[in-house]
């Protein structure tokens, strides 16, 4: 099993839970580049995912061709928390 922090375990818990799987809005208070840092480490470890952002989405950053981009936890990250993944809410 992927070691996490508790901070990368209430972040995805938290998208976890919810029913499309957005880790925005953030429930936890980083300070500084920690938010990036802790989400480009869960990105690097396959538990979040980068994907298109709609437009009422928060924004994670913008890719070379300026599209709007926001994270999504993958089945990766419902399986690091030994969560049933509901595929039907997808």
């Amino acid at each position: 099993m992927t070691k996490l922090t508790d901070t990368q375990l209430i972040i995805l818990g938290k998208a976890c839970e919810r029913t499309d799987g957005a880790v925005y809005p953030l429930t936890t208070k980083l300070k500084g580049g920690a938010v990036t840092k802790v989400l480009t480490s869960l990105i690097g470890k396959g538990l979040l995912k980068e994907v298109r952002a709609k437009r009422d989405e928060t924004v994670w950053r913008r890719d070379d061709e300026d599209r709007h981009l926001t994270l999504y936890a993958t089945p990766a990250a419902y399986h690091a928390l030994g969560i049933e993944q509901d595929v039907s809410a997808s």
